[in-house]
């Protein structure tokens, strides 16, 4: 509804709606002891999976606003998703307030990093949310849930890892009606490349909505 309104009203709106979010993740986090902070560089990261370390990212939580608004973007489509899954998910930050936001029956966050994972692991405990796990994963080696899936990436890796992992899965794709939210998208071109398609992009956030073309 917000498109259709004036673009300085619209402006306000989301500066309104940014602070509140931001008011909400800290009382979260402080409410229940939660650790996501810190900055960690790529060459820090503990893993013994040396070859994607060699492809990935360095290590920060993402914006539960505009986690929130990719989301909401991804809900349009209709599609009813039984997953919402993290990849590269680190402390966990997504995928627990994916849960806190929507409903979705079952949420998954794999890192190749044991102590991030270790530290989602820690804070989803302290919550008691039984239908939200974490798991030492490599992205590259790593089969998708069956059902209709939202997967979120926060720009965890480059297009080496990132072509690795959506070939691995791409019969998921082709039996489901899953969706890609990805965050600072730079790889996108490469997804396109393997016949994904655009359904949403926000270019001043760099974050888009993908699918596959061959999806049901």
């Amino acid at each position: 509804m917000l498109k259709f309104l004036p673009q300085p009203l619209r402006d306000k709106l989301d500066a309104l709606s940014w602070w509140y979010d931001r008011k909400e993740l800290v009382r979260f986090t402080r409410r229940y002891s939660l650790d996501f902070g810190g900055f960690i560089p790529r060459e820090e990261l503990s893993t013994s999976a040396t070859d994607s370390l060699a492809h990935s990212n360095n290590y920060r939580p993402y914006s539960n606003h505009l986690l929130k608004v990719l989301i909401q973007e991804a809900l349009s489509s209709g599609i009813q998703f039984q997953n919402f899954v993290d990849i590269g998910c680190g402390k966990g930050l997504p995928s627990l307030f994916a849960r806190k936001y929507f409903r979705f029956a079952k949420v998954y966050g794999i890192d190749f990093s044991e102590p991030l994972i270790e530290a989602a692991k820690q804070n989803v405990a302290k919550l008691g949310w039984a239908d939200v796990s974490f798991v030492v994963a490599d992205a590259s080696k790593w089969k998708a849930p069956e059902g209709n899936s939202l997967f979120f990436m926060f720009n965890p890796f480059d297009a080496v890892i990132l072509e690795r992992f959506l070939t691995l899965n791409l019969d998921h794709f082709t039996r489901n009606r899953s969706l890609i939210a990805y965050a600072t998208d730079d790889c996108r071109e490469t997804m396109l490349n393997l016949g994904f398609e655009i359904v949403f992009r926000d270019p001043k956030h760099q974050q888009s909505v993908l699918r596959y073309n061959g999806s049901p």
